[in-house]
């Protein structure tokens, strides 16, 4: 039953993407602890992203008023926002930050999608890389290659288990993909991230030294 909701799952992705001009992959930013983590995100044009208020009162505002979340607000709440044009987007939180990069805020790089060759975009095995650098501060990179298109989730763990970060939970193309990782308020310890797509499941150890 799990298989056949996640197959009907991927076939309605794969459905709005058909019928889109962009890709439309969506980005996650959480909003506690008076920040935006990641505070730095670079997506490509029609991809999505979702700010998740966790913990505290907060808002999202674009710095030239492109967009915004409403009035600040208790959390829980999310909003979402697809970018839709090449450039930079710095953002902020009305209560605890103001434009220009002060407080709490953060910036969205939208990039135009890079085309590549068959030879460059072919990818025959599922692959978690060792973040770079590691042990690092405060922020790091993992990579990781998918041969097939499917849903694929990216988690963060402290070491006792519990869920820190989610890095990527969305539909994504057979390929190489970077994602960024910032620490934000995360004490030093070790980390554990997973990639889990349809039954791959992988985990890799890293170290976050402040």
């Amino acid at each position: 039953m799990k298989k056949q909701n996640f197959s009907l799952l991927t076939f309605l992705m794969l459905l709005i993407i058909s019928t889109s001009g962009y890709s439309q992959s969506l980005h996650i930013v959480e909003l506690s602890d008076f920040q935006f983590s990641p505070d730095n995100l670079t997506i490509e044009v029609g991809d999505t992203v979702r700010w998740s208020n966790v913990m505290g009162t907060h808002n999202v505002v674009a710095d030239d008023n492109s967009f915004t979340s409403g009035p600040a607000a208790p959390a829980p709440w999310t909003f979402e926002h697809v970018f839709t044009a090449a450039g930079s987007n710095p953002y902020y939180c009305e209560p605890h930050g103001g434009a220009g990069g002060s407080g709490m805020s953060g910036v969205i790089t939208v990039e135009q999608p890079v085309s590549v060759s068959d030879d460059e975009f072919f990818v025959n095995k599922f692959e978690l890389n060792q973040n770079y650098p590691n042990p690092f501060n405060p922020s790091t990179t993992i990579k990781y290659s998918i041969p097939t298109n499917g849903i694929i989730t990216l988690r963060v763990f402290n070491a006792i288990g519990e869920e820190v970060r989610i890095l990527a939970n969305e539909f994504k193309e057979a390929g190489t993909y970077d994602v960024r990782f910032n620490s934000g308020e995360l004490s030093s310890g070790i980390y554990f991230y997973i990639l889990q797509t349809g039954s791959f499941v992988e985990t890799k150890k890293m170290i976050l030294l402040k």
